[in-house]
Parts: structure tokens; C-alpha cells; sequence
């Protein structure tokens, strides 16, 4: 979603079965209200700045890895797909 927004976001509506419209890159310029947690991130533009904020977490993340059966696993930036209506 951050490497390329506009492939995903067709992507997301291609599945959804919804037609691609410009103002779906530009969320954040929409006026209406927003009542989530995260009012004001809805606000600005999809950012790098947070990637990496999930690791100051890490060590108490293994008791949730373990339980859930993945105590290995590694989590990695996602690669965009090459064509938005792969299987």
C-alpha cells in the first residue's frame, strides 16, 4: 500500500467490485467527520514515517508469535504484485 497506493487501492476495489475513482488517493482531503482513534491520521497523506514503529514493540510481540503457532516469523515489506487481477 505504501510503495505503490494507487495499484493497491484498484486492486482493493477490483475485489470489492467497485469502480476506481481519483478521490480514493485522496482521502485526506475529504471533509467529512471522522469518529475513529485515528481521526487524525485520515487527515494526511499515506506516510513512511511509521513503518518501523511496530518494532519498538518486538519483545513483547514472541509470547503473541508463540501462541498464535509463529515464533519465527518475520515480517517484511510486501512487494506490489505485478498485475492487480492476479489469483
Amino acid at each position: 500500500m505504501i510503495e505503490d497506493t494507487e495499484s493497491e487501492v484498484r486492486r482493493l476495489l477490483d475485489y470489492c467490485g467497485l469502480p476506481f475513482e481519483a478521490q480514493c488517493l485522496r482521502f485526506y482531503e475529504n471533509a467529512r467527520a471522522v469518529r475513529t482513534a485515528s481521526s487524525e491520521q485520515v487527515r494526511r497523506p499515506i506516510f513512511r514515517e511509521g513503518l518501523e514503529q511496530w518494532r519498538h514493540y518486538e519483545p513483547w510481540l514472541a509470547p503473541l508469535k508463540a501462541a498464535l503457532g509463529m515464533p519465527s516469523i518475520r515480517i517484511q515489506h510486501r512487494k506490489p504484485m505485478g498485475s492487480r487481477h492476479a489469483a
